[in-house]
């Protein structure tokens, strides 16, 4: 009486692909389900995923853009360190130049 039926494998570029399908609005959960033969229950599991490892993916952005700014502000005080460098041989040049021609 009972059929045994294999388990199906869906790749995960069709699960997020099922996922952002159901995520935008469009079409309903229980037609996207449907028409794919997938659980609703099942779904739902892998829109659960998806959102819990998102905010792992934007905190890694963040921690490095972080670190961005502590090289900008590094480079921004080597380049003012320059600056009065230049200015400091620029004021000694022209202190030369005049001494010389008086």
């Amino acid at each position: 009486m009972s059929e045994k039926r294999s388990r199906r494998r869906w790749t995960d570029q069709k699960k997020l692909k099922l996922v952002l399908e159901s995520m935008s609005g469009d079409a309903k959960i229980a037609d996207i389900c449907r028409r794919e033969g997938l659980s609703p229950n099942m779904l739902h599991q892998w829109r659960k995923q998806l959102l819990g490892s998102a905010e792992a993916v934007f905190g890694r952005k963040a921690k490095s853009s972080a670190q961005g700014n502590g090289q900008a502000e590094r480079q921004k005080a080597e380049l003012d360190r320059m600056k009065s460098v230049i200015a400091e041989i620029t004021a000694e040049n022209l202190d030369l130049k005049k001494t010389l021609c008086d």
